[in-house]
C-alpha cells in the first residue's frame, strides 16, 4: 500500500514539474509611434484564449502561456491593433511593438453607450462614411466653429449664417442642417419644432468631442431620425479610465481668447471615477459688432461594479451670448460707393452701434441649454447585451430685436445711433391725453414713434430615452431590438429687454385670457429683463408676468420602435433595418385667444417609418464593395403644421418621402486608402419654409412656404489617403453633384404677423432649378509632414464651384425666369504648425498655430436672392449688387498651448 502511495506521489510531482516546465513567459514593450514613449495599459491577449495581461507604466509586459507557439493581439484605445506570432523555442520576447494612431476606426472611442451609438465599421458597414478623430479635432478647431472641423470631407459645405459666434450652418449633399441627423452619443438633438441645429448652443463641443463620424445618405442609425442627407455622430467624453488632466490657453484674431482645464480621477479599485472640464472664451468677432463670450462645463461620473455592468452620468452645458450680423445688399457693403468692396468693408454690420460709450447691438443671441445623460450598459451574457440611455435638457434664451417704430436710426457711418434713439424716447411728452399717461413719467408707444429692445424667448424642456437590446444568434447572425421615446415642451413669448430711456412702454397687442379684464386699455411695461443666458435662473417669475406681444407653447411627443437583423461572414456583411414611429403635436396660444376653450389646438398625430438594407463584400484584403437602399416616410415638422401664429392646422401638409440608393468601392493597403461612392436621393412632398423681406418693410421677418416640393440629388464622391513615406500623409476628397428641383410648386407668403401677402397662392416655376446654398462641385487636398519628432506642418486646400443662391419667390414667379444665380467659385488655403514636447509618465506640452484662409481670399458664401446681372446696373465679380449676401471670413488665425498630465 505504501509502495502505491509513493508511486502516485512521484507521478504527481513529475506532472507538476512538467507543467511548470511547459509554462513560458512572453515579454515585450509597447510604444506610441508618434512620441516613441511607453503605452501603459495596453492590452495583450493570446489569440483564441481568454489569457491576457496589460502593460505597466514603462510599457513592458509579461504574459504567462502554456503554448510554445501562438499569436498575440496588442491593442490600445485609439490605436491600430497589431497581431504578432511568437515561438518561445526561438525567442522569449517580441521586442518593441510600436502602435500607430488609428485615424479611421471609431470602435475604441465608444466606451459608454456602445449599444446605442451606431458607428460605421470600416469594410463592414455598407455606408459612405468619413471619420474625424480626437487629434484632428484638437489641432484644427482653434477659434473656428465646431462644424468647420467637418469641412475637409466629401459633399460637406460649412458657411457662416449670421456672421456671429456659433451661427455657422452645414450642408451635406445639398441638404440643409435641419435635414441632417445630429446625434450626440446616439441621442438625437435636432430641434423637434423645426429640425434646426443652433451651433451656438453647442459651442463647447470642440472641448468634449472625442470623435465625429459623418455617415452620408440615410446612415446606419437604427432610429427614425431626420437623416435625409447624412447622420453626424458625435461621440463625447465620458469618465476617463486613467487619471490625468489637461490645461490650455488660446489667443486669436479680433481679441479672441479661450482657456480650458480638465481633470480625471481615473477608475479606482472599486470601479468609480470622475471627470470634469471647464472653459471660458470671448472675442470681438470677425465682422464688426459681433462680439461674444461663453463658458463650457462638463462633469461625468462613472461606475463599473463588475464586468457585466457599467454606468455613467454626465452633465454638460455651454451658456453664451453673441451679437449678430445678417445678410445685406452688396451695395450696403460698398461704404464709399466706389464700386469696390474692400476686406474691411466686407465686415460691415448695420446691426450695431455705440450706446452710452459701449459697443451695443440690436441683434443679440443668448442661450443656455444644459444636457444630462444617464447610461447603463449591461452585458447579460456572451451573446446578449442591453444599452439604455436616459437624457434630458432644459433650454432658456432667445434673440433680441427692435420693438416699436423708431429703432432704425443711423449715424453718418451707417451704424445704429442708439444714443439718438434714447434721446428721441426721452423727448416724448405725456400730456395726459391718454389714460395710460403717468404724471412725471415718460411713457412711449408705437404712436409716439418710441422704441425699445425686446427679447424673443424660446424656452423648452426635453426628456428622452433610447433602449437597445442586442443578441448574437450564432457566429453569423445577430439582431437588435429597441425603442426611442422623446417628449418636448416649448414656450415662446417676448419681454422688454431695454427701454432705452423710457420709464415705460404702452402696448395693447397682448390679449390673452384675463388680460383684457385686467388691462382693458392695454398695458404699460416698466420692467426690463436684461438678455442673458442665465436669466432663466434669476428672473423666471418676473419673466412670466411681463410677457409682451405673444405667448404660445407646444407639446411634441415621439415614440418609436426599431429592429435590425445582421448577417456576417468573413467576406460578406449585410443588414436589414426597420423602424416605426408616431409623433403627436399640440399648440397652446394664450395671446391670440381670449376664450380659454379656444386656446388649445386639436391634437395631431402623424405616423412614420423607415426601411433600410445594405451589404458589404470584401473581395480580398484590399478591395471591397458595398450597396445600400432605403425609404423614409418622415413626419412633418411642427412649424409646418401651424403656420400663421394661430391654432389653425395646415391640412395640406403630410409626410415627406425620401428614397435613397448608394453604392461604393473601397481599397485598403499599407500606403493607400481609397473610397469611391455614388448616390441618388429622391425627395417628394417636401415642405420648405424660407424667411425674407417679402412685404417690403425692410425687415426679414416674413415667411414663404413652398408645399409639395420635389428634389433629386445625385452625385459621386471620392476620398483617399496616401502615405508615400512614414513622415508624409496626403489626404484628398472630391465631390460632384447634380441637385435640382423637380416640377413646379405652390407658394404661400406671409408677413411678420402671418397674414397672407398677395392673397391667393403663387406658382413658382422650379422645374430643373438648381438647389442652392451649397457648392455642387468641391475638392480638397490636405498634406501633413512630420519634420522631426514632435514637429509637423500641414496645409489644407479646398475649392468650391457650382454654388447657387437660395430660392426667393419673386425670382421664380414666371415661366421665363433666368434660373438660379450661380455665385463665383473660390478656393481656400489653411495652414498649421504643431510642436509637441514629451515628458515622462505620458506628460506633454503642445503648441499649435492655425491660419485659415491664409491668402485672405474674398468670396461670397451664400446669397438669399437671385437677381441676375443687368446692363447698366453695378455688379461685384459678376454678381448684381442688389443681391443680399454673406461674405465668408477672410484671414483668421489662432495660437494655443496645452499641457497634458
Amino acid at each position: 500500500m505504501k509502495t502505491i502511495k509513493r508511486l502516485l506521489l512521484s507521478l504527481a510531482v513529475v506532472g507538476l514539474t512538467m507543467g511548470v516546465m511547459a509554462q513560458g513567459v512572453l515579454t515585450g514593450t509597447v510604444l506610441d509611434q508618434e512620441a516613441g514613449m511607453a503605452l501603459p495599459g495596453a492590452a495583450i491577449i493570446e489569440s483564441g484564449t481568454t489569457n491576457g495581461t496589460i502593460t505597466g507604466l514603462d510599457g513592458t509586459f509579461q504574459l504567462n502561456t502554456t503554448a510554445q507557439t501562438g499569436t498575440i493581439i496588442i491593442s490600445f484605445l485609439g490605436y491600430i491593433s497589431q497581431t504578432l506570432d511568437f515561438d518561445l523555442a526561438n525567442a522569449t520576447g517580441v521586442g518593441e511593438v510600436v502602435l500607430e494612431l488609428d485615424a479611421k476606426s471609431m470602435d475604441e472611442v465608444v466606451i459608454i453607450g456602445y449599444g446605442v451609438i451606431d458607428v460605421a465599421k470600416d469594410r463592414e458597414t455598407p455606408v459612405a462614411v468619413s471619420t474625424i478623430k480626437l487629434p484632428e479635432i484638437v489641432a484644427k478647431t482653434g477659434n473656428q466653429e465646431f462644424p468647420d472641423i467637418m469641412k475637409n470631407t466629401p459633399s460637406v459645405y460649412v458657411a457662416s449664417q449670421a456672421g456671429g459666434y456659433g451661427d455657422s450652418r452645414i450642408n451635406i449633399r445639398g441638404f440643409t442642417q435641419e435635414n441632417l441627423a445630429l446625434l450626440f452619443n446616439g441621442q438625437p438633438v435636432n430641434g423637434m419644432e423645426d429640425g434646426k441645429v443652433y451651433w451656438s448652443n453647442w459651442s463647447g463641443l470642440s472641448e468634449i468631442a472625442t470623435a465625429i463620424q459623418i455617415q452620408r445618405g440615410l446612415g446606419s442609425s437604427k432610429l427614425a431620425i431626420s437623416s435625409v442627407g447624412a447622420t453626424i455622430n458625435v461621440v463625447t467624453k465620458a469618465t476617463d479610465m486613467v487619471a490625468g488632466g489637461r490645461v490650455s490657453a488660446m489667443m486669436g484674431n479680433d481679441n479672441y481668447m479661450k482657456f480650458v482645464a480638465s481633470a480625471s480621477t481615473g477608475l479606482n479599485e472599486k470601479g468609480w471615477g470622475a471627470s470634469i472640464l471647464l472653459s471660458h472664451w470671448q472675442g470681438d468677432g470677425y465682422n464688426h459688432g459681433t462680439q461674444g463670450q461663453g463658458q463650457t462645463y462638463f462633469f461625468s461620473i462613472g461606475y463599473k461594479p463588475s464586468e457585466k455592468h457599467q454606468f455613467n452620468f454626465s452633465v454638460t452645458g455651454a451658456p453664451q451670448w453673441h451679437y449678430q450680423n445678417y445678410t445685406k445688399n452688396l451695395t450696403a457693403y460698398d461704404r464709399d460707393g466706389d464700386g469696390e468692396i474692400t476686406n474691411d468693408e466686407q465686415r460691415f454690420n448695420n446691426n450695431w452701434g455705440m450706446y452710452q460709450g459701449k459697443e451695443y447691438s440690436l441683434r443679440e443671441n443668448f442661450y443656455h441649454k444644459p444636457v444630462a445623460n444617464l447610461n447603463w450598459d449591461w452585458n447579460i451574457s456572451d451573446k446578449s447585451s442591453l444599452s439604455t440611455v436616459l437624457y434630458g435638457s432644459t433650454g432658456a434664451g432667445g434673440g433680441t430685436g427692435g420693438y416699436g417704430r423708431g429703432y432704425y436710426t443711423y449715424d453718418a457711418d451707417g451704424q445704429l445711433d442708439f444714443d439718438q434713439i434714447r434721446a428721441n424716447n426721452e423727448a416724448i411728452v405725456n400730456d395726459g391725453s391718454e389714460d395710460w399717461h403717468i404724471p412725471g413719467k415718460t411713457i412711449g408707444s408705437y404712436g409716439d414713434n418710441a422704441a425699445l429692445r425686446r427679447a424673443s424667448m424660446n424656452m423648452h424642456n426635453w426628456l428622452g430615452a433610447v433602449i437597445n437590446f442586442n443578441h448574437i444568434i450564432n457566429e453569423r447572425l445577430a439582431f437588435n431590438l429597441g425603442t426611442d421615446f422623446r417628449t418636448y415642451y416649448g414656450e415662446h413669448f417676448r419681454l422688454v429687454d431695454n427701454l432705452w430711456g423710457l420709464d415705460g412702454y404702452w402696448d395693447d397687442n397682448y390679449n390673452g385670457a384675463g388680460f383684457q379684464d385686467l388691462f382693458p386699455g392695454g398695458q404699460v411695461y416698466t420692467q426690463e429683463h436684461t438678455a442673458s443666458p442665465y436669466m432663466f435662473w434669476s428672473q423666471r417669475n418676473g419673466m412670466m408676468d411681463d410677457k409682451l406681444d405673444y405667448y404660445n407653447t407646444e407639446r411634441i411627443s415621439y415614440a418609436g420602435a426599431f429592429g435590425q437583423l445582421e448577417y456576417k461572414t468573413e467576406k460578406l456583411s449585410t443588414f436589414v433595418q426597420a423602424a416605426l414611429s408616431t409623433q403627436s403635436y399640440q399648440r397652446f396660444d394664450y395671446h391670440s385667444y381670449s376664450d380659454p376653450n379656444e386656446q388649445q389646438s386639436e391634437k395631431l398625430k402623424h405616423p412614420g417609418y423607415n426601411l433600410k438594407a445594405g451589404a458589404n463584400y470584401n473581395i480580398n484584403e484590399n478591395h471591397n464593395v458595398f450597396v445600400n437602399a432605403g425609404y423614409y416616410s418622415r413626419q412633418p415638422f411642427f412649424d409646418d403644421l401651424f403656420l400663421n401664429y394661430l391654432n389653425d392646422v395646415n391640412e395640406d401638409v403630410g409626410n415627406e418621402g425620401v428614397f435613397s440608393l448608394e453604392a461604393g468601392y473601397g481599397y485598403r493597403s499599407e500606403f493607400v486608402d481609397i473610397d469611391l461612392n455614388a448616390y441618388y436621393t429622391a425627395w417628394t412632398d417636401r415642405q420648405i419654409r424660407q424667411g425674407g423681406d417679402f412685404d417690403g418693410d425692410g425687415e426679414r421677418d416674413d415667411v414663404a412656404l413652398f408645399e409639395n416640393v420635389a428634389e433629386n440629388h445625385s452625385g459621386v464622391e471620392l476620398e483617399f489617403e496616401v502615405k508615400p513615406i512614414r513622415a508624409l500623409s496626403i489626404r484628398g476628397f472630391a465631390s460632384i453633384g447634380i441637385w435640382e428641383y423637380s416640377g413646379d410648386v405652390k407658394a404661400r407668403i406671409y408677413d411678420e404677423d402671418r397674414n397672407p401677402i398677395g392673397g391667393e397662392d403663387e406658382t413658382l416655376y422650379l422645374d430643373g432649378v438648381k438647389v442652392g446654398n451649397a457648392p455642387q462641385t468641391s475638392f480638397g487636398l490636405l498634406g501633413t509632414y512630420k519634420i522631426v519628432k514632435g514637429l509637423s506642418v500641414d496645409l489644407d486646400y479646398r475649392y468650391y464651384a457650382g454654388l447657387y443662391a437660395a430660392i426667393n419667390p419673386e425670382s421664380f414667379d414666371t415661366p421665363d425666369h433666368q434660373g438660379s444665380l450661380e455665385l463665383p467659385s473660390f478656393g481656400l488655403l489653411d495652414a498649421g504648425v504643431s510642436y509637441k514636447l514629451y515628458f515622462k509618465n505620458r506628460r506633454s506640452l503642445q503648441f499649435r498655430f492655425n491660419a485659415n484662409n491664409l491668402l485672405n481670399n474674398q468670396f461670397i458664401s451664400q446669397s438669399d436672392t437671385n437677381y441676375h446681372p443687368e446692363d447698366g446696373e453695378p455688379n461685384w465679380n459678376g454678381v448684381n449688387m442688389n443681391n443680399r449676401v454673406y461674405f465668408g471670413n477672410g484671414l483668421t488665425w489662432n495660437f494655443g498651448v496645452a499641457y497634458k498630465f
